[in-house]
């Protein structure tokens, strides 16, 4: 939040906009479920105290994440959450499961208290309230970091892509894009991406900067591409340019 919206007691309204990534935690696999406006917005001056429901799952015996018919009950704990909080005022934040335990974090007002949560079936959920007014579990442990965002990123074309029958297996050329401020750096990140099989072209831009279009045949199936589109914009951004992304044709 800008200085002066904090000055004048301003603080920003976020809109929803929920997305699932992987990470870790304790070194153990981790999956998120995160509303990423809330952790743009945070802190909240009006959400001070943090709700935290924790619960155990049996998992599925490896990755300690749940079992197939387990999801059902933690999407209903999930909705659970969320309207005991809208009843008091609240708002939900987001959802982590690792190592057979999963934690529902949201904020609520001063000295408000949700009602109890209803009785689900396998789930025996705890419940806590602390105040939280810097929100640092959300800044702290929440907030998606740049390889996260990166996977984030290629998830959005990746539903596109499927939505459209793609096979995401089947190799196909593509294309990435970035910008640079000079013809020297560029150039530089060119002769680096061609060293890895990339055809490369920087020609001048339309606002007097420099775009590197990066063109090669591969499948873009997850993980892999997550692997590919990390090595592209790490060159990309070693050589101060800023990665636009990539894109390609549907291989139905």
């Amino acid at each position: 939040m800008g200085l002066l919206r904090r000055m004048l007691g301003r603080e920003p309204a976020w809109a929803e906009r929920w997305a699932v990534y992987p990470g870790e935690v304790g070194g153990r696999m981790a999956m998120y479920n995160i509303d990423l406006g809330a952790v743009e917005a945070a802190p909240v001056a009006r959400y001070p105290q943090r709700f935290d429901v924790e619960f155990t799952y049996a998992g599925d015996g490896v990755s300690g994440m749940p079992a197939a018919g387990e999801l059902a009950s933690i999407h209903e704990l999930d909705a659970s959450v969320r309207q005991v909080l809208r009843s008091a005022g609240g708002a939900l934040v987001g959802r982590v499961l690792s190592d057979n335990t999963g934690r529902i974090t949201g904020y609520l007002p001063a000295d408000s208290i949700p009602p109890p949560l209803p009785a689900i079936a396998g789930i025996t959920p705890r419940t806590a309230i602390a105040s939280d007014p810097g929100w640092t579990r959300v800044r702290d442990e929440l907030t998606p970091d740049a390889w996260q965002r990166n996977i984030m990123d290629d998830n959005q074309v990746v539903q596109e892509l499927e939505a459209h029958g793609d096979r995401l297996s089947a190799p196909r050329a593509v294309e990435f894009l970035a910008y640079f401020p000079d013809p020297d750096r560029a150039e530089a990140t060119a002769q680096e991406l061609r060293g890895d099989g990339f055809a490369v072209t920087v020609e001048r831009g339309d606002e007097g900067d420099f775009v590197l279009q990066a063109i090669r045949r591969d499948p873009v199936e997850p993980p892999t591409l997550h692997e590919l589109t990390w090595q592209v914009r790490g060159i990309v951004e070693r050589h101060d340019g800023i990665y636009d992304g990539w894109g390609c044709m549907v291989q139905a």
